[in-house]
């Protein structure tokens, strides 16, 4: 008879402990939905700032970036152009 009321208050704590887990789950989740829309609008203000950037960043590198090629032949160049500039006298 003991062993039957132990079993049955101890399936009751059992019920009543998945309750309140669920309903702590729950909570948690009403608690974070106003964090999720914070970092759904921090995340959308990322990505209109760093979207535009980007793309600024890889024209130039794209407009600029045969310059750079001819970056260890500058003196060369001048070199030249200075010739060119004397014989032309």
């Amino acid at each position: 008879m003991e062993l039957a009321v132990l079993l049955i208050l101890f399936g009751i704590f059992l019920i009543l402990f998945k309750l309140l887990a669920v309903l702590f789950k729950a909570g948690i989740y009403l608690i974070s939905i106003p964090l999720q829309i914070l970092g759904a609008v921090f995340a959308a203000l990322l990505v209109v700032l760093l979207v535009p950037a980007v793309v600024l960043a890889g024209l130039t590198a794209a407009l600029l970036g045969p310059l750079l090629i001819l970056g260890p032949l500058l003196p060369f160049l001048l070199v030249g152009f200075g010739l060119y500039l004397i014989l032309k006298k």
